[in-house]
């Protein structure tokens, strides 16, 4: 009976894993990426919408609010290409809707290409019985 080498089987099984491995790090990222847009663009919305409620003059906050939601998610970069802005404001509540254009093509260490829309709605209540 003839004994079997395991040499040069490491170096083999290395060869195999390191591909899964390195896909499995790019998708990771790529998640991440969305995932850290989607909380930004949630906390950006949110705070318009609060912002606008606040303000004696919701049209003048309104345009004060889509500067700072451009500020805020840093528009142009890959985690927020293009801003969409949507704004409804009734006499009870004011709703704003952003959504983001993530661009997955510079998350990834291999090249991935294509985008991915992200949205939030924040709605918030006008206080009526602020002080002012």
């Amino acid at each position: 009976m003839t004994r079997r080498s395991d040499r040069g089987s490491v170096a083999v099984e290395l060869a195999i894993l390191t591909p899964a491995f390195a896909i499995m790090v790019a998708l990771v990222l790529l998640v991440g990426r969305t995932q850290s847009s989607r909380a930004d663009i949630e906390a950006a919305a949110h705070a318009a919408a609060r912002s606008i409620t606040l303000s004696r003059d919701p049209t003048t906050a309104a345009a004060i609010s889509h500067n700072e939601a451009i500020e805020r998610l840093d528009v142009g970069s890959p985690s927020c290409r293009t801003l969409g802005w949507d704004l409804d404001i009734t006499d009870q509540d004011a709703t704003v809707t952003l959504t983001c254009t993530v661009d997955l093509s510079e998350a990834a260490l291999v090249p991935v290409p294509g985008s991915v829309q992200v949205k939030a709605t924040s709605t918030e209540i006008f206080d009526r019985f602020a002080e002012g």
